[in-house]
């Protein structure tokens, strides 16, 4: 199956029911305002119905069962088919090619790295690859005659550099070994 293309939304909860068979207001649950997720990338309990839809309509999630409420109809119970979790484990992997990207889709994709309990540094030492390369174009272009065309490439290039703090933090974490609780 090649990758398909979806928005962040979908790929955050079909990564969600890839972790394990769930349901639409469990996944909701994380990406709520303050939740695991949804503290820095919020998906509306709407949408995450609306993503489910599409999921199912797409063939990479399908229904396996359904599951009582106290708090209205039952619940169904989704899994993530073969193909949709290998995709979501190349998709977690793969680094975000556009610097716009980078402050949604990348943190997403560590958060759910992290859930999964997996190390970043993988995807960190990619996206330093690519961070490289979007500031060697902008560097290209940052001595134009035009002051406003300037101006935005070094706004770009301030991007650039905080997307490398971003991965510096992120690699100095991974490297520290998780505390325990309890």
């Amino acid at each position: 199956m090649e990758r398909p293309d979806l928005p962040l939304a979908e790929w955050i909860v079909l990564a969600l029911v890839a972790e394990r068979p769930s349901h639409g207001f469990a996944v909701a649950a994380l990406t709520a305002e303050g939740a695991e997720i949804g503290e820095f990338w919020y998906i509306s309990r709407p949408m995450v119905y609306r993503s489910i839809t599409r999921l199912v309509e797409r063939g990479l999630i399908t229904p396996v069962g359904a599951e009582e409420s106290d708090r209205g109809p039952q619940r169904m119970i989704y899994a993530a088919t073969r193909s949709a979790k290998t995709a979501v484990t190349r998709w977690l992997s793969d680094p975000v090619t556009r610097l716009f990207d980078i402050r949604a889709e990348l943190t997403s994709k560590l958060l759910l790295l992290r859930r999964r309990g997996a190390s970043p540094s993988r995807l960190v030492e990619r996206q330093r690859v690519v961070i490289d390369e979007i500031e060697e174009s902008l560097r290209a272009k940052e001595h134009v005659d035009d002051y406003l065309a300037r101006a935005i490439y070094a706004w770009r290039l301030e991007h650039v550099r905080a997307a490398r703090r971003f991965l510096d933090a992120v690699d100095v974490d991974s490297t520290r070994p998780a505390v325990r609780t309890g």
